[in-house]
């Protein structure tokens, strides 16, 4: 049997969490149809896998615990959006202290993954918190003026202590995660 899954650093910070969710609230002003995330499910993606076979979990939990990486802080400072501003399709919190470490952890993660000749991320990783995915911009100018205000707002810091291995159930409703497994740093 398959699962749909992907590595993830959670975001479980209530004053950061408070505050994406005030800006995500602003968004949903600019009578557009963005799809906000939900903040109980706030994550930075280090590497969707897609549908695997669930029988290579226990094994790629052994290679996962395998990394060895100290925990380290991050910044959420700003906002930003995908792939332009001329065609919004993603918008999200900027990572700015940090991403550095952000991506010698998805590096390790595709290491460890390709051990089981899982799917090869062929582009750069590049650290982005999703807030929201837009359908249709609505006012896209007013849209554009609402990210762009947050270009330099801090979020906040936050000490990254943790990654986990994530299930995702697509529903109606909007996905439901749930750990695999999860993989402490030192």
């Amino acid at each position: 049997m398959s699962v749909r899954c992907f590595f993830a650093v959670e975001l479980k910070t209530k004053p950061i969490i408070n505050k994406i969710t005030a800006f995500q609230n602003n968004l949903a002003e600019t009578g557009g149809r963005i799809k906000l995330v939900a903040p109980e499910i706030l994550h930075l993606t280090i590497k969707f896998l897609g549908d695997i076979d669930e029988t290579i979990l226990p094994d790629l939990q052994k290679e996962a615990e395998k990394i060895l990486l100290d925990k380290f802080q991050i910044e959420y400072r700003g906002a930003g959006c995908l792939p332009s501003f001329q065609r919004i399709n993603t918008i999200y919190i900027v990572v700015t202290k940090g991403k550095e470490k952000l991506v010698e952890l998805a590096k390790m993660v595709e290491e460890t993954c390709s051990k089981f000749n899982l799917r090869k991320e062929t582009r750069p990783y590049k650290a982005h918190l999703t807030i929201g995915r837009v359908k249709y911009p609505g006012d896209k100018q007013l849209l554009i003026e609402r990210i762009k205000e947050q270009q330099d707002e801090l979020f906040g810091e936050v000490e990254v202590t943790s990654f986990q291995l994530k299930k995702s159930i697509l529903t109606p409703a909007g996905p439901l995660y749930n750990d695999l497994f999860r993989i402490n740093l030192k």
